[in-house]
């Protein structure tokens, strides 16, 4: 966005609308950096929150070995979830560029919702995987 800003033009938009109504334009101005700001303090703040479930004990009674592949499995899901949300963030950023030059329609509805359902997707990958390491321990 740093790079992005000096070349925008003087109107630009600062909210997508999924439902296909008018985007409306704004003057050009520092707002835009909320998006980036809301990416940089969400990262850090997911795994901070997350971190506390990584190290909650999976199975009480479980053996060294089982506990470290299951909080192995925990920080497998966290990591993935960030990348995904950190892709939504991207997407938005990128579609305000390209509709603020008139290089684009906005959001890209299908990768948009796309994202959205792998991040449901991964919950119950996650439990699928861990009923299997369970059951083979």
């Amino acid at each position: 966005m740093l790079q992005a800003y000096p070349r925008l033009p003087g109107e630009i938009p600062y909210w997508l609308n999924l439902a296909g109504q008018e985007v409306f334009r704004f003057p050009k101005s520092p707002i835009i950096f909320i998006y980036p700001v809301a990416q940089s303090l969400f990262l850090p703040l997911f795994w901070l929150l997350s971190s506390r479930w990584i190290k909650k004990p999976d199975s009480p009674g479980a053996g060294a070995e089982l506990t470290e592949i299951l909080t192995g499995l925990k920080k497998e899901l966290v990591l993935l979830l960030m990348i995904f949300f950190n892709l939504i963030f991207i997407h938005i950023q990128r579609s305000l560029i390209w509709l603020a030059h008139g290089l684009g329609p906005g959001v890209n509805k299908i990768y948009f919702f796309s994202l959205i359902i792998i991040i449901f997707l991964l919950i119950p990958y996650y439990r699928f995987r861990r009923s299997l390491i369970l059951r083979m321990n």
